[in-house]
């Protein structure tokens, strides 16, 4: 058989965002800005109505996308840690597969400017303490953002990247060495431009593609000079907000303007990338995936950011487009960072490690097989996104997802919260209260129990896990014991 009859390997590109919760979004119930080009991508392909952040932080996210592990089994549960090159990755598969694999846009699965911060901020003097570190770090290691080649990058070979920073208006990146980059305009025009190039170099090679884009926005800073130009203009006059925001929360609403702008930036971009693959004839061979690693509580039970167990925090956009392949049409199956995985490598026709915890969806997704789940594991590890503490403003907790509730144990004081989520969707009446549903409480902390098992979970404090890294955030053990080997 010549290469020209040789059936032509599926590509896969993932646009992963950050911060974007499921219902800024049209196609989930969005009204605060129109998003015609997602709205259009869920139209063509399979929407997850009931896809979650299960540890809803940005490296927790990411880690267990690329590795399809658990945070408890690769010890990456928290932000700004340095992750084991070891593991076996979505990335090194695919490669190993004869695929050109490549990330663009915010790693952050390296420590950075972190790197000699210690590992706790209990304190006002762990305050101080932590700025002159970081100071000393960055004049001494001007490119702490760089990643080098080589195994921490996870088997990914083509980079445009960067571990963590938030100048989306000049932002800048690295390819293959430590020298600054600048992406062309706005974070994520120019990060959509860089893998259309990419993309378009494979397809003249003939060569399939892994690729995933992360842009930065619509993640804070939410200042005026932080929005895309030309954006605030689509966002509506007056911003809706969900009962459970508390009536005055926002007396200024000009920061929540400057996010939805940032959505309709993604919506254009997730338009560009739409229209190049038609235009180019790839969309039928390309597996089109976009979501994000969290939401944002944006005032919801009067709080905001992430790391909280309630919908707004933990719901994400997930649509799968592949037309011919992927039917379409809406799904309440739940779905987790874990699944990815086995799912696109299975899509591909590639097999699926014995060390991925999530389930092969591809079935579910291309000819409607059933899939028995009925919960998934829910979890916040420390309480500050960035240091090893416990109790603060962000207190640890598990729980658990069902198809219709929520349920919550938090590690401090093991108080519980129950939510049924389809008959109150703001979680407004916590079931847990009074133990109003005893039998069902019941169920839940056995079910909770056994996911922990599962996921080598042993429910530690915050603080426990600074064992688990050096001074430097390099891994020294799992709740597996030794990290992961993989002979990558």
């Amino acid at each position: 058989m010549s290469s020209a009859d040789m059936p032509r390997r599926p590509n896969v590109l993932l646009f992963m965002d950050d911060q974007l919760r499921a219902g800024a979004v049209g196609y989930a119930g969005g009204r605060n800005v129109p998003t015609p080009n997602i709205d259009r991508l869920a139209g063509q392909g399979m929407v997850f109505e009931n896809a979650l952040a299960t540890c809803p932080l940005c490296t927790p996210y990411r880690g267990q996308l690329i590795t399809g592990r658990h945070p408890t089994q690769t010890g990456i549960v928290q932000n700004f840690i340095e992750v084991n090159p070891r593991e076996r990755s979505i990335a090194r598969e695919f490669g190993r597969a004869g695929y050109r694999t490549g990330f663009i846009g915010k790693w952050h699965l390296a420590a950075g400017w972190r790197k000699r911060s210690g590992k706790h901020l209990a304190t006002q003097a762990d305050r101080a303490r932590v700025l002159e570190a970081e100071r000393a770090y960055r004049e001494e290691n001007p490119d702490e953002c760089y990643v080098p080649p080589g195994p921490s990058r996870l088997g990914f070979g083509f980079w445009a990247a960067y571990n963590f920073h938030c100048d989306f208006q000049r932002a800048y990146y690295y390819g293959d060495s430590p020298e600054r980059k600048f992406f062309p305009g706005y974070e994520t025009d120019g990060e959509t431009d860089v893998a259309i190039t990419f993309m378009e170099s494979c397809r003249r090679l003939g060569e399939p593609f892994f690729l995933i884009i992360a842009p930065h926005p619509p993640h804070p800073p939410w200042r005026l000079e932080d929005a895309p130009e030309g954006c605030i203009d689509r966002v509506a006059e007056e911003i809706r907000w969900p009962a459970n925001v508390p009536e005055g929360y926002w007396a200024d609403d000009a920061a929540a303007r400057v996010y939805y702008s940032m959505v309709a930036n993604v919506d254009d971009n997730v338009g560009r990338l739409m229209e190049y693959l038609d235009r180019t004839g790839q969309s039928e061979n390309t597996a089109f995936v976009f979501t994000s690693d969290h939401g944002d509580m944006m005032g919801s039970h009067g709080r905001m950011n992430k790391m909280v167990p309630y919908a707004e925090a933990v719901r994400v956009p997930l649509v799968i487009r592949q037309p011919g392949t992927v039917p379409g049409g809406r799904t309440d199956l739940l779905q987790g960072p874990l699944d990815h995985m086995p799912t696109l490598l299975s899509m591909a026709g590639l097999p699926v490690p014995d060390t991925c915890m999530g389930a092969d969806l591809s079935g579910h997704i291309v000819s409607g097989e059933s899939v028995d789940r009925d919960a998934l594991l829910l979890a916040s590890y420390t309480s500050h996104w960035d240091f090893f503490d416990s109790g603060t403003e962000w207190p640890e907790w598990r729980g658990l997802k069902t198809p219709t509730h929520t349920y919550c144990r938090w590690l401090a004081d093991g108080r519980e919260e129950l939510y049924h989520d389809l008959d109150d969707p703001c979680q407004l009446e916590d079931l847990a209260a009074g133990n109003r549903d005893a039998p069902l409480l019941t169920d839940l902390r056995r079910r909770l129990d056994d996911s922990l098992h599962e996921a080598r979970d042993e429910s530690l404090p915050g603080t426990a896990y600074a064992d688990w890294y050096d001074d430097e955030r390099n891994l020294l053990r799992t709740g597996e014991g030794e990290p992961a080997d993989f002979g990558e």
